[in-house]
């Protein structure tokens, strides 16, 4: 153990002072006269909290364990002490404890302990959204259900001390000011009490939530002030596309509890057995809790007993249909059997005389044989025995649905008639592919017949001179016979298309598209499109022919503001070389990183693109853009897209057919600006492959004269397209909620309006 200097002796008695702790007269509050008795949960995760409560300091013991807080519960449970055998020397082994209690006083932070009074100050108002907190690892206070008492259980060894200081320093205020103060904090080791839903039930409804939204919930337990509990389960869903969003499900009692965990069960139920049939959506509701939609109407526990009833009544009508067809094609496909026997036997008999036919051509005494053998006209045909086609006995099941009718069903008779449907459909589908076969195999002999046929005509048309025939049977003429097994119109199968994801591709894909970007796009036009990237609504309005006056305004403006800018960095602008150097300002030995990856360039400066001084005129301004704007359309065409994608705008409805747009691949970043803004609407543009468009990539923020720039997308995921080269299209429009997270302890609910479109390329007149 390390010694106390004089210095830090008296650092410690200030900060004792701070705390109100007086080492020479310690208060009753701490005294313990045994032991607390305590049983650790077998099965407990240490890393995570389930319960949370408001709990009053006063009713805290303190004890102090000499290990991590990582370290096993049985282990600090068995090593804890009270507090008071560490506040004194009067022996060796207390002098060893008392100077570790000091140096962890030396440890103590007292800023941070202030910052902690002002977080639990937050947290009496109200419960963080996500019920956790910054500092909720920090406080490590157990519950004794044996003494019914709650105890801090602090490991020594820990560096940051000021929970338990700031517990400390709060028991002596409660005590001198007869007040009751009280922290929100987790209980460490503690389970929920399973008042509203069993701990089964908490299991399930945590699987259940998962299959919906493939994404584990967490589930809290947090008593109020005035012990009232509450039962949290907080998660992440899919609201659009790949957008994630937080959710958060609330019981307050038992009937609450169970009627979710029923409505949740009962869908998972349906879905997990009948996964062909029953596909349910989930969206965000305004509460912020899930809702649950089938064919867009909202299933909830109220009208769950009708769903289930309407349901086995659709089940109903579609399994005697079924029952009717399956009937019908079952006749159909007697029929057809019957049809290919006859035909089966017709080409047998057309087969045998076309084999005896080339048997003849064998020998001169064989094609002689043959020759006076037709012209007798033996039309005696031995009838051949048909091969019997594969019959599986096929029986059509008439069995009348088994679920007798009455007021309410359940989900076991849901189940059950829809296994049976499940059966009819599938009795149904195999009869139509044993009739698809059927079909094909008659068109198959009929094209053989008919091929047969025409060589049995052409046989016969020879056997007028024998010297002809003579000519015939010295030719191959068999190349036609088989035709009917051959498929003429071969299936064209469609070119298979890369489908873009941005989470696994952006990383790839951007690396292809920074270098072919690279090799297109020359200096003055990457500065093009970097310029265009400060301002894309002023390009918009230079590109206009006939400007309004409060365009000239607005562009007015944008200079004005581009030079108080100027104004504001002119030191930093100063500092920078452009004449001597030009590009080359920094030498080998500064290296830059971007998304870890070394370079040593520059980056592309505003005021040197746009030529922006203090003395810069607005004729000067508007040349420059329209200069840009010129190189932008004739490059434009350029870069094509390598796949199919979406790219995506928060804004306002896209009206205008001309204008350039800037738009995102991630429409997650897009979104992140909904906060605070009303009224919002997402624009997504599909793009298909091959279509031109621009990428933000990494040329187009730096100039790379040094050749060291990585490749890829890091800077942006935004694109630049051109819409006066396309005509759009409306493809669709639907809405979604989404939960905004504002800090922690706010969220605001925004509901987003997407507008699909797609394009097409104009027609060059």
């Amino acid at each position: 153990m390390e010694e106390i200097t004089k210095e830090e002796n008296k650092i410690i008695k200030e900060k004792l002072k701070q705390i109100h702790l007086n080492l020479d007269n310690i208060s009753n509050i701490f005294q313990i006269s045994n032991k607390i008795k305590y049983k650790p949960l077998r099965t407990y995760d240490e890393t995570t909290h389930k319960v949370y409560k408001y709990i009053s300091i006063k009713d805290i013991d303190i004890y102090l364990t000499p290990t991590t807080r990582l370290e096993d519960i049985n282990k600090k449970y068995k090593l804890a002490k009270p507090l008071t055998e560490y506040l004194q020397a009067d022996n060796e082994e207390q002098i060893e404890t008392y100077l570790e209690f000091l140096q962890m006083i030396k440890r103590l932070d007292i800023s941070k302990m202030k910052e902690l009074e002002i977080e639990q100050k937050e947290l009496k108002k109200h419960i963080p959204y996500e019920i956790k907190y910054k500092n909720n690892f920090i406080w490590d206070i157990y519950y004794s259900e044996t003494e019914n008492k709650y105890f801090m259980m602090f490991p020594t060894k820990e560096d940051q001390v000021e929970s338990l200081f700031y517990i400390i320093s709060k028991k002596i205020e409660s005590e001198k000011n007869n007040n009751i103060e009280k922290i929100y904090v987790p209980i460490n080791n503690m389970d929920p009490d399973y008042e509203y839903l069993k701990r089964t039930e908490l299991l399930d409804i945590e699987n259940y939530l998962w299959y919906f939204t493939e994404n584990w919930p967490s589930i809290y337990e947090v008593e109020d002030e005035d012990k009232n509990k509450t039962i949290y389960i907080i998660g992440k869903t899919s609201v659009y596309e790949k957008v994630q969003s937080l959710y958060k499900i609330r019981f307050s009692n038992r009937e609450e509890a169970q009627k979710e965990f029923k409505l949740i069960k009962a869908l998972f139920i349906l879905e997990s057995n009948i996964e062909q049939e029953y596909k349910f959506q989930i969206a965000l509701s305004q509460e912020e809790k899930i809702n649950f939609y089938y064919n867009h109407n909202e299933i909830t526990y109220s009208v769950l007993p009708e769903f289930i009833k309407t349901e086995i009544e659709k089940k109903r009508e579609k399994i005697d249909k079924l029952t009717q067809e399956n009937l019908f094609e079952k006749e159909r496909w007697l029929l057809l059997k019957e049809t290919l026997q006859k035909k089966s036997q017709e080409y047998l008999i057309k087969e045998k005389q076309i084999v005896t036919f080339l048997e003849c051509k064998k020998s001169f005494f064989k094609k002689i044989n043959y020759f006076f053998k037709g012209k007798k006209k033996n039309r005696q045909e031995e009838l051949i025995k048909n091969k019997e086609i594969n019959d599986d006995n096929k029986s059509v099941n008439i069995t009348k649905t088994e679920i007798a009718k009455k007021e309410l069903y359940t989900i076991e008779d849901l189940l059950k008639i829809g296994i049976i449907f499940e059966e009819k459909e599938k009795e149904y589908k195999e009869i139509q592919m044993d009739i698809k076969a059927l079909e094909n195999k008659k068109q198959n002999l009929e094209n053989k017949i008919k091929n047969a046929t025409l060589y049995i005509n052409e046989i016969e048309s020879h056997k007028k001179s024998i010297f002809d025939f003579w000519k015939f049977t010295n030719k191959d003429h068999l190349s036609l016979l088989n035709e009917g097994e051959e498929n003429k119109n071969s299936e064209q199968h469609p070119k298979i298309k890369k489908v873009f994801s941005y989470e696994e591709d952006i990383e790839e894909v951007g690396k292809k598209i920074d270098e072919k970007q690279r090799t297109i796009f020359k200096q003055k036009e990457c500065d093009a499109i970097f310029a265009i990237y400060q301002n894309v609504n002023i390009f918009n309005l230079i590109r206009k022919q006939k400007k309004l006056k409060k365009d000239e305004k607005q562009i007015e403006k944008s200079l004005e503001e581009n030079k108080k800018q100027y104004e504001e960095d002119y030191d930093k602008i100063k500092e920078k070389d452009f004449d001597i150097f030009g590009s080359v300002v920094e030498d080998k030995t500064k290296i830059k990183t971007l998304k870890n990856n070394k370079h040593r360039e520059i980056e592309k400066d505003k005021y040197k693109v746009l030529d922006i001084h203090l003395d810069t005129t607005i004729e000067k301004y508007e040349d420059i853009i329209k200069h840009y704007e010129i190189l932008l359309g004739q490059s434009y065409n350029n870069m094509v897209s390598p796949y199919d994608i979406s790219v995506y705008q928060l804004g306002e409805e896209i009206t205008q057919e001309d204008n350039w747009l800037i738009m995102n691949i991630d429409p997650k970043k897009e979104i992140l600006k909904a906060e605070g803004k009303d009224n919002l609407i997402l624009n997504r543009i599909n793009i298909k492959e091959e279509m031109p468009v621009i990428f933000y990539s990494n040329i187009m923020f730096f100039d790379n004269l040094n050749q060291t720039l990585p490749l890829g997308m890091d800077i942006s995921t935004e694109v630049l397209i051109d819409l006066n080269k396309y005509e759009k299209k409306l493809v669709s429009r639907k809405d979604f909620n989404i939960n905004i997270v504002e800090n922690q302890f706010d969220t605001d609910i925004k509901t987003i309006q997407v507008y699909e479109y797609d394009l097409n390329i104009k027609e060059e007149k």
